[in-house]
């Protein structure tokens, strides 16, 4: 209730200041025959009117125009070509979070989206940039250099201001096509129009962006991964699958126990494998051993995924006297994908068995017609039932149900809504005091809301073993009639009246289907029905709904202190933040209401002599333990259960500033700012920067600040998460990963310093135009918030020995053992492959990071012939790029990390190239524009152990080329050709076989741009 008043407040709040805009313009306009214009300066990084490429600090300028002559790159297109950029979302990868496909997050510095503040004309706005008003935009501003000082926290890597055009009249549309190979193409339209050239400029705008699917068959660099042998790329194959080895079981015992022997009884024979070699060659798997033929996901998965951007934005400016303005803007972005394809079903971490681990999980009665046509096939007499050393739902064979046909994947939806209003009204009181003369004021009020939908689904793993057992199916209501095990027990309603089979075997599924690969072992009539399928699967939706609001006030002016340099100019203000999100889980199987495998309405034995109980979460040494481990772990095979929550905090601040002039060629800006958190969370922080001409061309700068961030909204101490992260010592599986909130967080610090020369003068001649800008930068953040240590890491330290074995089963000497879920236990000389199913670590305050380098931007201008020639350079050149150390449990995780020119696997695949640059070579002739742009990233070495596909990597370089025509005044069609020589993204050990957040897996594309005004 506390977020809708919230919003509503925030909103009345907005509307009333744009009340207060128009009554004041009412009283007004009949008193004024004239518009006078008061001069509006947008600087990012300052409260102080000034220039931001002459300030002290390192801004970087993008004008429309200049992005046009590009071919008017796509938001993710343009936030990946930045230099100062780290790995940057977007992309369609399942694997680093689906729900960010289609979203676009500045990552400046590499330090991470969070420590990136987004504004939209000098206000707040959320993360996902989708309602950035691309088609309205002048230019957009990245400050390089931390900034909480100014804008409080969330500033650390620096600041990307959108800054709209200041009016406009007239109408305006413009459209794009880009021709894509395998694909259907991008393409996106977009329409702006505007009134009033007096004292009132209303601007309205609307964009769709539209990308189509792309599959990963498309392109020659996914299939490297298909053929196992030398050279090949084995990260997208799992060796859990469903083709697998079975155990045939005796009679069941009486009463089940906590072990696999005693829930499903004694072993009555070796494993009996469902596959050869040549059957398991023949669906494109990969014969590992009796019970295991690998299969490759990746080409049920796609590059590109299907999805529309919508984009609406509104803006109102007017003069309301000749020393008040008021600004008002409205900003709506909706970011729609049906489908983010995934794996056909989820790997099995855990399940319904009594005793824990991934082994052993499940259970197939002999009276199950699909096992004994097994068990007569292999010649199996007196089994009473199977048990898969592992099983997934789907695997082999793709899905063919969860997506309606649409694809052979599990599909997730992802529908994403921000919108923003912001109002504010900025002026001069004139001359109030000696010390406060022409003082100006800037009160704004920005509200920002966003909803988040997606799914992610999973496999219910209680329903599977109901459906082993013939109990399967949404019209399934048979009778339990043995409360001493859990699930329904009841021989003669199996199968019957609604109640299906599951067919777990080879005899299933007809061949891998993208692939076009035969199943020798398919008997048609088998297959698994389709509604058995769906009901065993739940698509775990949630909604995360979030709010802001923002009151900004600030005066500034002069001091009328007077220096050599002029007088002292000041800025004072105060802020006021309110925070709000909201987590909403639909689903009872996913949002906790099931705390266990089993729900609570079926119970169990364990062990001779025990009660039947429900499960609880209980630890394994408890007499009424039922198989649910402390962490209540849900009903589902990977992931846990997404608890609902609802966060609130606000802030307050305030902060000042003072521009001092010392003499005519040396500047001083020294700022501060005390700010307070709800939680008893506290900073102040401050910034002092200087600028000195030192003589005619050349000018230098330098600035050294401190940074501060809270833990995110909604972390609940003591909470625990469930991802999948692929480990090394389990051949690359994909396998859970527990992540438990540390009880005691605190903010995360930083401190940035940045010292510059900027160089500009005529060139070598005087119609040349010459300027070059060099930075150094240096951040250091320490207690940075997210998981302390990397669960890879975790597994390799105690999987240790030669070719990842375990070394010692002895806590004492190795502590990290009790983070490890074991299927079986632990075994001195066991392999880390289809040993264990979990790990779990801490989300805190872990090491910080140290980043430094280098910032170039040189460009040169010359006459040429008829027309004029232009040369740009930007580059960032990283020299430092380190971790902390780490220790968890008393155990060193790490001395401190140089992830410099690696692949970081260890922090999730965020690669860290050296140098990034870009060149542009522009000349305009006339109408005519000709712009060649070559982009290049150093290559990344691959830090694992061991010998990985692609592991020194390669240099990443593209060249572009864009024609640009004006027709007349009201006219433009342009052309370009990007990456014209088709080049690969750099080969990596990733499942798409490259880097996505770096890399673009399009190839070589063409598009044609028409923009026209009316």
């Amino acid at each position: 209730m506390k977020i809708g008043l919230m919003g509503a407040s925030g909103v009345a709040l907005l509307m009333g200041i744009a009340g207060l805009g128009a009554t004041a313009h009412g009283q007004e306009r009949a008193a004024q025959d004239q518009s006078t214009q008061v001069e509006e300066i947008v600087v990012t990084g300052s409260n102080i009117r000034g220039s931001a490429l002459d300030a002290a600090l390192p801004v970087e300028v993008y004008s429309q125009a200049d992005l046009e002559k590009q071919g008017s790159p796509t938001a993710l297109e343009f936030a990946k070509s930045l230099t100062i950029s780290g790995p940057t979302t977007g992309e369609s990868y399942y694997f680093g979070g689906p729900a960010l496909v289609g979203s676009v997050n500045y990552n400046l510095r590499g330090l991470g989206a969070d420590k990136t503040l987004v504004l939209l004309n000098g206000r707040r706005m959320n993360q996902n940039t989708a309602n950035v008003p691309s088609i309205a935009l002048a230019r957009t501003e990245v400050l390089k250099d931390g900034a909480a000082v100014i804008y409080g926290a969330d500033a650390t890597g620096g600041v990307v201001n959108f800054i709209t055009l200041d009016r406009f009249v007239g109408l305006q549309a413009q459209a794009q096509y880009k021709q894509i190979k395998g694909s259907k193409g991008d393409y996106s339209v977009g329409v702006m129009g505007g009134i009033g050239e007096d004292r009132v400029n209303l601007l309205v705008s609307a964009e769709y962006e539209h990308r189509s699917r792309l599959n990963t068959m498309e392109r020659d660099f996914t299939k490297a991964s298909l053929t196992p042998g030398t050279g090949y790329n084995p990260a997208p194959w799992s060796t859990l699958t469903n083709l697998t080895g079975w155990i045939p079981r005796g009679a069941l015992p009486a009463t089940p126990s906590a072990t696999d022997v005693g829930e499903w009884g004694p072993a009555v024979g070796g494993i009996v494998s469902d596959f050869t070699p040549a059957s398991c060659a023949a669906v494109g798997g990969r014969y590992d051993n009796n019970f295991t033929c690998a299969y490759n996901y990746i080409p049920y998965y796609r590059l590109v995924e299907k999805q529309d951007i919508y984009r609406l934005y509104a803006q109102l400016k007017a003069q309301i006297t000749d020393t008040m303005k008021f600004h008002m803007d409205a900003s709506y972005g909706r970011v729609t994908l049906p489908q983010v394809m995934g794996s056909p079903a989820q790997p099995v971490s855990r399940g319904p068995a009594l005793a824990t681990g991934a082994v052993n999980q499940f259970y197939v009665p002999i009276t199950n017609p699909f096992a004994a046509e097994f068990a007569a096939k292999n010649g199996i007499v007196g089994a009473q039932g199977f048990t898969p050393i592992t099983y997934r739902l789907f695997g082999h064979g793709g899905n063919p149900y969860y997506s309606g046909g649409d694809g052979f994947g599990v599909a997730d939806r992802i529908d994403n809504k921000v919108w923003r209003v912001s109002a504010g009204l900025t002026g001069d009181l004139g001359d109030l005091a000696p010390f406060a003369k022409q003082v100006g004021y800037d009160f704004a009020l920005t509200y920002n809301d966003a909803y988040n939908y997606n799914t992610h689904a999973d496999t219910i793993g209680y329903r599977l073993q109901e459906a082993l057992n013939g109990f399967g199916g949404p019209n399934c209501r048979a009778t339990d009639l043995d409360p001493s095990r859990f699930g329904t027990q009841n021989a003669a309603a199996a199968g019957k009246n609604g109640c299906q089979y599951w067919n777990p075997f080879s005899s299933s599924f007809k061949g891998q289907p993208v692939r076009g690969l035969a199943n020798p072992n398919y008997v048609a009539g088998k297959e698994n029905p389709e509604d058995l399928a769906l009901w065993m699967f739940d698509p775990r939706a949630v909604e995360t709904l979030s709010h802001n609001f923002t009151a900004d006030l600030v005066f500034n002016g002069r001091s009328g202190i007077q220096l050599p340099g002029g007088d002292i100019g000041w800025a004072i203000g105060a802020q006021y933040r309110s925070l709000a999100s909201r987590v909403n889980v639909p689903s009872a199987f996913n949002n906790g209401s099931i705390q266990c495998e089993w729900p609570s309405n079926t119970t169990s034995a364990n062990g001779a002599g025990s009660g039947n109980l429900s499960p609880t979460p209980l630890p394994t040494t408890d007499p009424n333990f039922r198989g649910c481990t402390p962490d209540a772990p849900g009903p589902f095979v990977l992931f846990a259960p997404t608890l609902p929550s609802q966060a609130e905090q606000s802030q307050y601040s305030l902060f000042g500033e003072l521009q001092v002039p010392l003499f005519s060629n040396v500047d001083l800006q020294l700022a501060a700012r005390r700010e307070r958190f709800s939680n008893d969370l506290g900073a102040t922080v401050y910034k002092v920067s200087g600028k000195w001409n030192v003589w005619g061309p050349l000018t230098l700068r330098a600035s050294y600040g401190t940074n501060y961030q809270t833990p995110p909204l909604g972390v609940t101490p003591g909470a625990i998460t469930v991802a999948a992260r692929t480990y090394t010592v389990a051949a690359s599986n994909w396998l859970a990963a527990q992540f438990i909130t540390d009880t005691d967080l605190k903010p995360e610090t930083a401190k940035t310093g940045n010292v510059g020369a900027i160089w500009q003068s005529r060139g070598v001649a005087d119609d040349h135009r010459f300027r070059l800008i060099v930075d150094y930068f240096d951040i250091r953040t320490k207690d940075q918030i997210g998981q302390v240590a990397d669960p890879n890491q975790i597994a390799s330290l105690v999987f240790n020995g030669a070719g990842g074995t375990i070394t010692t089963c002895d806590v004492a000497k190795q502590p990290l053992l009790a983070r490890i879920t074991f299927n079986n236990g632990c075994a001195v000389g066991m392999s880390g492959v289809g040993s264990f199913s979990a790990v779990s670590t801490r989300y805190g305050n872990g090491p910080g990071q140290t980043t430094k380098g280098f910032d170039i931007q040189a460009s040169y201008g010359l006459p040429l012939g008829e027309g004029d020639l232009d040369i740009s350079v930007t580059a960032t050149r990283v020299t430092t790029l380190r971790t902390g150390p780490t220790t968890l449990d008393g155990v060193t995780i790490s001395t401190g990390d140089d992830r410099l020119g690696t692949l970081n696997f260890a922090t999730f695949a965020q690669a860290a190239p050296k140098l990034r640059a870009n060149l542009g070579v522009n000349y305009g002739l006339g109408r005519q524009n000709f712009r060649l742009g070559v982009n290049f990233v150093s290559a990344v070495q691959d830090e694992r152990a061991g010998v990985q596909y692609g592991e020194t990597g390669e240099d990443w370089v593209t060249a572009d080329f864009t024609y640009r025509l004006q027709l007349g005044e009201d006219m433009a069609l342009s052309a370009t050709v990007a990456n014209m020589f088709d080049r690969d993204p750099p080969p990596a050990q990733e499942e798409f076989g490259y880097d996505p957040w770096t890399g673009n897996p399009l190839g070589r594309t063409f598009e044609i741009g028409f923009k026209k005004a009316f």
